[in-house]
C-alpha cells in the first residue's frame, strides 16, 4: 500500500532544497536570455508625436449636464480627446501595410499588426515598427507618420476629429543603428517559470524516489 500524500512533509522537503530550485530557475532563465541571441535580429525605427489641449478652444461656459452640474473637462475627456492620434494612425493602418507590402511583399496582416506599435507616454506618441531590414522599418514609419499627420490635420479642418487638440510630429524615424530585442523579457521570464517549475518537480522527484528506496531496505 502507497504511503498517503503529506502536503507539509513535500512542502518542507522543497524549503530544504529551495536553492536546488533556485538554480534550475536561474538555469532557464539564462537559457532564455541565451534564445533571445540567436534569434534573427530585428530593427525598430520610431517616430515621435506630441498632443495636448488647447484649453483657450474649448468654452463650457453656462453649459449644464443633465443633472444640472456645470459642465467640466475632466482628465478622462483629456485622454478621450488626445487618442485622436491612435484613432487616425489606426485608420490609416491599411495604407501602411500596403505601402509596406511594395518593400517586403512577404508582410502580411498578422506579420504587421506584430510587429507594429502605437504607444502614449504622457503628452507623446510613438509610432515604432520592426523589422528584420533597418531601412524598411524606417521607411514604414515615416511613410506612415506622414499619412498620419496630413489625415490628422484634414480631419480637424473638417470637423471629424477635435479641433482643440494641438498635435505637432516631434522626430522623424532615424535608421535604426543596432538591433532591437522586443521580447527578451518575455523569454527570460518564461525560462525562469519554466526552470523554477522543473526545479520543483525534479527535488520532489528524488525525495520520493531515495524515500522509496530506503523504505524498501
Amino acid at each position: 500500500m502507497r504511503d498517503a500524500f503529506d502536503p507539509v512533509a513535500a512542502f518542507n522537503h522543497l524549503l530544504r532544497r529551495w536553492w536546488k530550485i533556485v538554480m534550475f530557475a536561474s538555469i532557464g532563465g539564462l537559457l532564455g536570455l541565451g534564445f533571445t541571441f540567436i534569434q534573427p535580429p530585428v530593427y525598430q525605427a520610431e517616430a515621435t508625436f506630441h498632443a495636448s489641449i488647447d484649453f483657450t478652444e474649448i468654452n463650457f461656459e453656462g453649459l449644464v449636464g443633465e443633472y444640472g452640474h456645470p459642465v467640466v473637462f475632466t482628465q478622462y475627456d483629456e485622454d478621450l480627446a488626445l487618442q485622436v492620434v491612435e484613432r487616425v494612425l489606426l485608420a490609416k493602418r491599411p495604407d501602411a501595410q500596403a505601402f509596406a507590402r511594395t518593400l517586403d511583399p512577404s508582410i502580411d496582416y498578422h506579420s504587421f499588426m506584430r510587429n507594429k506599435q502605437i504607444q502614449r507616454y504622457l503628452a507623446r506618441w510613438h509610432l515604432r515598427y520592426r523589422h528584420k531590414d533597418p531601412a524598411i522599418a524606417q521607411a514604414i514609419v515615416n511613410y506612415w507618420s506622414d499619412i498620419g499627420m496630413e489625415a490628422l490635420r484634414e480631419a480637424q479642418a473638417s470637423g471629424d476629429a477635435e479641433s482643440f487638440v494641438y498635435i505637432s510630429q516631434v522626430t522623424e524615424a532615424t535608421l535604426p543603428q543596432s538591433a532591437t530585442y522586443y521580447n527578451r523579457n518575455t523569454l527570460v521570464l518564461a525560462g525562469t517559470l519554466i526552470g523554477f517549475l522543473v526545479g520543483i518537480l525534479w527535488v520532489d522527484f528524488r525525495g520520493r524516489y531515495f524515500n522509496h528506496l530506503v523504505k524498501e531496505r
